[in-house]
């Protein structure tokens, strides 16, 4: 009887509120659903999922895509985005990447007010990522690397009209 009740004693302090962290802090508790983005015709943000993105030529020859991030109820402070682009049919890696900005209220919508260039080839020997799905995850953290925010959303990778042949050669893997 003794040992069931330490055992649910144990289970309670588990379910409590949040408490001290190792390092002093405070638990901030449950992450933001950070939401990914484009720019759409308008200019305004259109929501990531199931949309066909083409590639963007950029400096040194490469691709890239433009995406944009909202955090929902902001932060505060420096905050650092890490991002990771994988081929949805076999979880191959296209993209890393890291941004930091400095969101001014918590509390307070935010969106990037420029869109994130995400760099997507020449990309590494044999991913082909031309017309394939891909999975585009972002996680914010804080300046002491708590978790704020994440967000996932799947497209579909199209070299364009922008990209021509030259694109086609080079996102093939």
């Amino acid at each position: 009887m003794r040992r069931a009740a330490v055992l649910l004693a144990v289970v309670f302090a588990a379910c409590g509120p949040p408490g001290p962290t190792p390092d002093g802090g405070v638990d901030a508790g449950p992450e933001q659903e950070l939401t990914l983005g484009t720019t759409g015709p308008d200019g305004g943000f259109v929501a990531l999922g199931g949309l066909e993105v083409d590639a963007i030529p950029g400096s040194q020859g490469g691709f890239h895509v433009n995406l944009l991030y909202t955090l929902p109820a902001g932060g505060v402070g420096t905050l650092t985005f890490d991002h990771r682009v994988v081929r949805t049919s076999d979880q191959k890696l296209v993209s890393l990447g890291t941004r930091t900005y400095d969101l001014p209220a918590s509390g307070v919508a935010w969106t990037t007010s420029t869109p994130v260039t995400v760099f997507m080839c020449p990309t590494p020997v044999g991913v082909d990522i031309i017309g394939k799905e891909l999975l585009f995850s972002v996680k914010a953290k804080d300046a002491a690397g708590n978790p704020v925010g994440a967000g996932s959303a799947r497209a579909t990778f199209r070299c364009g009209s922008a990209g021509g042949t030259f694109c086609e050669s080079i996102c093939k893997g």
